[in-house]
């Protein structure tokens, strides 16, 4: 037998250095925790700062409620007298003249309009106003002393700041210095601002046409007094009040919480924002102002109605989005907020709920990284998942039944990314695991016992763990006389089939495949996870590669002259070994060594003295009932200090022959 290194000398001293399976499964999962703990404060912080993008989207996650459950269409006394096409074909280009406009208003305080609104900018003289009639006179007239409401803009570099014309009464705190502010403003004429009974700024959230309108704002100030929105001014008029009540946060300075107007009160944000909670367009009644100038209008949609006149032809770009996507006219958004106060339906996004978001997003994210790092990702992922159907029901059922609008998209989303990220880091461990798994073991194990050991990486304990192993030699009879009738090829060519041939009982059997050394073969069972029965299986592989070189010799495979044939000797032992990585951390062999490891090829050694092809040790032979097997006698194992019994592997016991 020709062996690079002797078992008798092998360096038992050598180290058994701690590697593993690659990185302990604890600093993965301490190392998961904490990256997810570090995603979960950075999206905690950018929810906390809510930059623009981050609120634009929370905005657009909020329209989907009402896009699913649209605000109830109820039947309150507010109509649109609206100047379409229909009304330009019959008067005319905009903008008419103001006499029309005042034959506009005679008509309908005539049909008995509890108010009319115009949500029209009379800034400009009438451009017909002539010597013979002066039509800003004409609409002055007809709207004087009467219900009428006017609007004004807020714009930069405008002019002066527009008249109080209703009177306002302040509960709690002050309010002027926390709503939005009015730094000047475009006014009607001022005949026209002095004729009308009441004035309302028509700022609408959106302000360039296209855009989305969500929060507007019922009051706007200079810091010392209160201008009410014009939607307000129609409301106050048409229910015949004088006075607006303000609630101001009774804790706060310059918060706001209501507003009320005659029996009709709204509530609203800190700065004076009502919610628009939209209804589908067709359900705001409408008038062409071409039916009311031509007296084809409905009086029963007139009397006793708020009415609202504005411009709804698509070119005179008055057009808003609604927080259900539809593109409506601006007047239409006026008289949908009316009947949302007169109605009582409102939504409500109270100053706690940014705080509750942040906090439900730092909570859930800690919680689900927790069950991914120390349970497992498959249980974060379950975790996340039945995170996000609670919150989006939660959320939903707030929405529905209390008008409560909580965004549930940051803390679902903060929840899976950081799930995500833990699981994703999770996995390229178990990856990088798995890799080194395949390096170290790939080579020595069979196929399942590799799935086993990647599967449970955890039952792997190297670096020199003292475990109960049985261990095979086997070596080729006679190879040294052998090799010198071969060329170096042949001889390659030779071992490669022996080896090729004899280690595939190993793998089948389910053993680890340690070495080749020279015309030797190594393995051993029971290492690196359990294998029930390895003496058994081992004594099992010995016979399988009896049968196998049997097989060889007949078919002629090894190419030698004709009768002659290769015989090997199998020697196993089994007992307490060290198992584990031997070598340096650059360059790592699994092994076995100890006096485990020496007995077996001692044994196998001893073939050659009792004339057979398999040896087993007494230790290993009790452990095979299976197995026929007979004693052979006593051997003085070389280096040994006592005689040990060794024993035929004959066959398996339920065969008959003496295989």
């Amino acid at each position: 037998m020709t062996r690079q290194a002797s078992p008798a000398n092998w360096p038992t001293s050598s180290r058994c250095i701690e590697a593993g399976a690659g990185p302990p499964m604890k600093k993965a999962r301490r190392g998961g925790f904490l990256l997810g703990v570090l995603i979960a404060a950075l999206l905690t912080l950018l929810r906390w700062l809510d930059p623009q993008p981050m609120q634009e989207l929370r905005a657009a996650s909020l329209d989907i409620y009402q896009r699913l459950q649209p605000r109830a269409a109820v039947e309150t006394p507010v109509t649109v007298v609206a100047i379409d096409e229909a009304a330009l074909q019959s008067q005319g280009q905009w903008p008419w003249p103001r006499a029309t406009m005042a034959s506009l208003a005679h008509r309908l305080l005539d049909m008995g309009a509890a108010s009319v609104g115009f949500d029209i900018l009379f800034a400009e003289p009438d451009r017909l106003t002539s010597a013979q009639r002066d039509g800003d006179a004409d609409l002055a007239a007809a709207i004087a002393e009467r219900p009428v409401a006017l609007a004004f803009t807020d714009a930069p570099g405008g002019g002066a700041l527009p008249p109080v014309k209703a009177g306002f009464a302040v509960s709690g705190e002050e309010v002027a210095s926390g709503v939005t502010r009015l730094q000047s403003a475009i006014l009607p004429l001022p005949q026209l601002t002095a004729a009308a009974a009441g004035l309302g700024h028509i700022t609408l959230s959106g302000h360039q046409a296209g855009t989305t309108v969500r929060e507007v704002p019922l009051l706007l100030s200079n810091g010392g007094n209160l201008y009410p929105a014009f939607l307000l001014e129609a409301l106050r008029l048409g229910a015949g009040a004088s006075t607006y009540v303000v609630e101001g946060d009774p804790l706060l300075p310059g918060a706001m919480q209501s507003l009320r107007v005659a029996d009709f009160t709204a509530p609203t944000d800190e700065r004076g924002q009502i919610r628009f909670y939209a209804a589908p367009e067709a359900s705001t009644p409408t008038v062409s102002a071409a039916d009311v100038l031509s007296g084809r209008a409905d009086p029963a949609k007139i009397q006793g109605a708020i009415v609202l006149v504005g411009v709804s032809a698509a070119g005179l770009q008055d057009i808003r989005v609604t927080p259900l996507g539809e593109a409506v006219p601006g007047v239409k958004i006026h008289a949908q907020l009316i009947s949302q106060i007169m109605a009582g339906q409102f939504l409500n996004r109270p100053a706690w709920v940014d705080g509750a978001e942040v906090l439900a997003i730092a909570a859930l994210s800690l919680l689900l990284v927790a069950i991914a790092s120390f349970i497992g990702p498959l249980a974060g992922l379950v975790a996340a998942g039945a995170a996000m159907v609670l919150i989006a029901g939660l959320c939903w059922w707030l929405f529905a039944a209390r008008g409560l609008l909580i965004d549930p998209v940051s803390p679902m989303g903060g929840a899976l990314l950081t799930v995500f990220a833990t699981t994703a880091f999770w996995y390229i461990v178990i990856e990088r695991q798995r890799r080194y798994i395949r390096q170290a073991f790939g080579r020595y194990v069979s196929p399942a016992l590799l799935a086993r050991i990647e599967q449970s990486p955890e039952a792997l304990k190297l670096g020199g763990v003292n475990r109960e192993i049985t261990v095979l030699f086997m070596d080729v009879r006679g190879f040294t006389s052998l090799s010198e009738s071969l060329t170096p090829q042949e001889t390659i060519r030779f071992l490669n089939t022996v080896h090729g041939a004899l280690s595939v009982p190993v793998m089948e059997m389910d053993g680890t495949l340690d070495k080749y050394i020279g015309d030797s073969l190594m393995a051993f069972w029971n290492a690196p996870l359990d294998v029930g029965d390895h003496a058994a299986k081992a004594a099992e592989a010995a016979l399988r590669m009896r049968q196998a070189l049997r097989r060889l010799n007949e078919q002629g495979a090894f190419g030698l002259p004709k009768g002659r044939h290769v015989r090997i000797g199998i020697g196993i032992h089994t007992g307490l070994a060290c198992v584990g990585n031997l070598g340096t951390q650059s360059r790592l062999n699994y092994s076995a060594v100890g006096d485990t490891v020496n007995t077996a090829a001692r044994i196998e050694a001893a073939c050659k003295d009792f004339a057979t092809d398999i040896l087993v040790s007494g230790a290993t032979a009790q452990l095979l009932p299976q197995f026929r097997t007979a004693l052979a006698g006593e051997v003085h194992l070389r280096g040994k200090s006592h005689v040990d019994e060794v024993f035929y592997l004959v066959g398996r016991a339920a065969e008959n022959d003496l295989s």
